[in-house]
C-alpha cells in the first residue's frame, strides 16, 4: 500500500514523496479542502508510511513511500493498537478540548525515540483553549512527532497554526479519478456522472449520497424526501444510517449534510429552480453549523423539514428561529 491509494491527486502525492525521500518530513502537515475529497484517506496513507519501519523515507533509491505491511509498526497499526499513533477527533460535533490533547501528548511522551503520528480532525473543532495549546507544541515540537491536521474550513483556525504547519490543499477530482473511486463502491458509471456534476467531484460525498439513497430505496424515494415529503422530521435520520447507540447530534450532522448535497445533485434544469436549490442547500449547510454548536437535535429536524417543503422562500426566512442563523 503507498501514497498511490489516493487517487486522482497525483500533484500531492509526488510532492509528499519526494519530501519522505529526501527525509524532510514536517513536524506538521495541514491537510485542506472540501468534504469528501480524500484528506482523511491520504492522513492514513502517511501515518502507514511515518510508522512502518521498511516505508523507504530517506531513501532516494525507492520510487515511490509505501508501508510493508508485514514489519511490527504496520501489523499494530493495522490491529488498531499501536502506540505512537493517536487519534484526537471531534465526537458528537462537540469541540476537541485541551485536556484531551495533553492526555495524548502525555500518552506519547512514554514513546520518545520513536517516531509518533497525531491525527487531529477536524482541526477548526479545536476549542480555543486547545487549539493555543497546540500552538505551543508546534513552537517547540517535540522530537519526532508529525501532526496531521485535518481540515474542511481552515479560515476557521489561528493564522499561526496555518504559518507553522506545511499546508498540502486538496481540491475536487476530475470525472476520470473520481468515476474509479465510486465504481469501486458499486455506483454505475451513468449515475456517477451525475453525482460528479451534483457533489463537485467529491467522491466520499457522491458514495455517501449513493449510500443514502439506497437506504431509501432508490432515487425516486429520496428525491420525494428532498421535497419535504414525510410527516415525523425524526424519519430524517435514517438517511444518514443511524446505528443502535450512535447519538442523534451526530447522525442529525450526517443527514444535513447528506440533504444539502442531494438538493444541489438533484436540482432542477431551469434556471429558477436552481436557485431555489442553491438557496435551500445554504439553508440546510448553515442549519448544519447550529447542529455542530449545540442546540435541539429536534428543533434542527424541524427545521430541516420547514426548508425542504417550503415553497416560499421569503415567507420561510420570516419563519424560522434567527438562533439557526437561517433568517
Amino acid at each position: 500500500m503507498s501514497f498511490d491509494e489516493v487517487i486522482g491527486h497525483d500533484q500531492v502525492r509526488e510532492y509528499l514523496s519526494r519530501a519522505f525521500r529526501r527525509d524532510r518530513v514536517s513536524h506538521a502537515y495541514l491537510l485542506t479542502g472540501p468534504e469528501g475529497i480524500g484528506k482523511g484517506l491520504l492522513a492514513r496513507q502517511l501515518a502507514a508510511a511515518l510508522l512502518c519501519a521498511h516505508s523507504g523515507i530517506g531513501s532516494e533509491d525507492g520510487d515511490r513511500i509505501q508501508h510493508c505491511g508485514d514489519c511490527g509498526g504496520c501489523q499494530a497499526l493495522d490491529g488498531g493498537n499501536h502506540g505512537g499513533y493517536q487519534r484526537l477527533a471531534s465526537e458528537d460535533g462537540r469541540a476537541i478540548d485541551v485536556e484531551s490533547l495533553r492526555e495524548m501528548m502525555r500518552s506519547l511522551s512514554l514513546r520518545s525515540g520513536d517516531r509518533r503520528v497525531i491525527v487531529i480532525e477536524p482541526a477548526e473543532r479545536m476549542a480555543e483553549t486547545a487549539a493555543n495549546a497546540l500552538l505551543k507544541i508546534l513552537e517547540e515540537p517535540p522530537a519526532g512527532v508529525v501532526f496531521l491536521l485535518i481540515s474542511h474550513r481552515p479560515a476557521q483556525l489561528l493564522t499561526t497554526i496555518i504559518s507553522r504547519s506545511q499546508r498540502v490543499a486538496m481540491g475536487p477530482l476530475a470525472i476520470d479519478p473520481f468515476s474509479e473511486i465510486v465504481a469501486s463502491h458499486g455506483i454505475p458509471a451513468a449515475e456517477a456522472r451525475q453525482l460528479f456534476e451534483g457533489v463537485g467531484g467529491r467522491p466520499g460525498a457522491a458514495i455517501t449520497l449513493h449510500q443514502a439513497m439506497e437506504r431509501c430505496g432508490g432515487e425516486s424515494p429520496f428525491r420525494a424526501l428532498l421535497r419535504g415529503e414525510f410527516t415525523d422530521p425524526r424519519d430524517l435520520l435514517a438517511v444518514a444510517g443511524q446505528e443502535q447507540g450512535e447519538s442523534d447530534r451526530h447522525t442529525a450532522l450526517a443527514t444535513v449534510g447528506i440533504l444539502a448535497d442531494g438538493l444541489w445533485a438533484f436540482r432542477p434544469e431551469d434556471l429558477h429552480g436552481r436557485s431555489i436549490a442553491a438557496e435551500k442547500a445554504t439553508m440546510l449547510s448553515r442549519v448544519a453549523r447550529h447542529v455542530e454548536h449545540s442546540g435541539s437535535v429536534d428543533l434542527v429536524l424541524e427545521a430541516v423539514h420547514l426548508i425542504l417543503s417550503a415553497l416560499d422562500l421569503a415567507s420561510l426566512r420570516q419563519r424560522m428561529p434567527r438562533s439557526l442563523g437561517v433568517a
